[in-house]
């Protein structure tokens, strides 16, 4: 994957912050780790059985 910059609201930050203290990596690691997780989830027409995690798909509508 390209480096490049990713903008994150203050709200999903602390988010992010907390899940990645839990997991014991950085934020940015972690916001890595999930952009590369929902790529890898695009193999075309195939949908997954489930999401990686911070992924959701639209279909749900509230």
């Amino acid at each position: 994957m390209d480096d490049g910059t990713v903008s994150v609201p203050d709200e999903q930050y602390e988010r992010l912050a907390a899940l990645a203290a839990a997991r014991g990596v950085s934020p940015e690691t972690q916001l890595a780790r999930l952009i590369d997780d929902a790529y890898a989830g695009l193999d075309g027409d195939e949908t997954p059985e489930t999401l990686p995690l911070g992924v959701c798909d639209d279909s749900a509508e509230e």
